[in-house]
């Protein structure tokens, strides 16, 4: 794995300064500090988020460099119209983070008292494999699983990829980022859904970054791999307030982001972000991979 240092301000300033950046899920957390740090930088930053309130008190925050626009980004329909208002009315979008996600498992783990995580427990909300009956009667079939975890998480970056690439290339290139989690690598048996929509969301944009129309178009699509990070997502887990255990702020992923958005040759790139430290791991994934692969002339 190869260390990767956070670019200097004026490096930041220099690539970004005028740039439209659209963040999704950019109300609070690492969403909101990521649209901060770019417009800190001089871009032009669009908060997306599906709670009005929430983004206008974001946007008064960052000042006269935000703007917000409100949306449900597990909708083709909103993405859609979301970046056809964006190039239209604010300018080309130059640099795009995926970032919206839910997590409605870890709401079991943030319950403290017993009684109600046993009730939670029981519910295919919060554990899909909960005995949980369709209806009131003990007899009757299972519930079905929720799928909403993959609409948001997996969809939603889906549909932005399409039409980020989509209007990119129209403008010679762009840089997309895809705000991925320690759970797209390793497996969470406390999070099954969320964990399986993070490793689904790594295989995207793995295989999206090596389209030859993206590499041809100029466009580059890295993501971030965040540690436990202390956001509201996160808020009541134990973890949290451990002393030796290492945590990111969302500010340490929004310098992560940056650090993907800016970095040479960063296409097809991941970024693992534990503390303050970030880390480059596809190149040593590939190597891993490579040895995995047995050339057909030695059969």
């Amino acid at each position: 794995m190869a260390s990767i240092s956070r670019p200097t301000p004026d490096t930041v300033h220099h690539s970004v300064n005028n740039h439209v950046a659209l963040i999704t899920g950019a109300a609070r957390g690492i969403g909101f500090a990521t649209a901060s740090l770019f417009a800190q930088h001089g871009a032009r930053v669009v908060l997306v988020d599906l709670h009005e309130e929430d983004l206008k008190s974001a946007c008064t925050k960052i000042g006269r460099q935000a703007t917000y626009e409100v949306c449900d980004v597990s909708d083709w329909g909103q993405q859609e119209k979301l970046f056809h208002r964006v190039s239209n009315a604010i300018g080309p979008i130059h640099l795009l983070v995926c970032n919206a996600a839910v997590n409605p498992e870890i709401s079991l783990l943030q319950r403290a008292d017993p009684a109600q995580r046993m009730q939670m427990d029981s519910q295919v909300l919060y554990n899909y494999l909960a005995d949980e009956p369709e209806t009131g009667d003990p007899g009757s079939q299972l519930r079905r699983p929720s799928t909403n975890v993959f609409d948001i998480n997996v969809n939603s970056v889906l549909f932005g990829l399409k039409l980020g690439v989509h209007h990119m290339k129209q403008q010679g290139g762009g840089r997309i980022v895809v705000v991925g989690s320690a759970a797209s690598y390793l497996p969470v048996s406390s999070q099954p859904l969320y964990t399986a929509s993070k490793h689904a969301v790594l295989g995207l944009v793995r295989s999206t970054s090596q389209v030859p129309e993206v590499i041809q178009s100029g466009i580059s699509i890295s993501w971030v791999a965040p540690w436990l990070t202390l956001t509201s997502m996160v808020e009541g887990l134990q973890a949290t307030t451990q002393p030796h255990t290492l945590k990111s702020t969302a500010d340490d992923v929004a310098w992560a982001i940056v650090a993907a958005t800016l970095a040479k040759n960063s296409n097809g790139k991941g970024y693992w972000v534990q503390g303050k430290a970030i880390s480059e791991v596809e190149g040593a994934y590939g190597e891993v991979a490579g040895r995995l692969i047995v050339p057909e002339n030695r059969f």
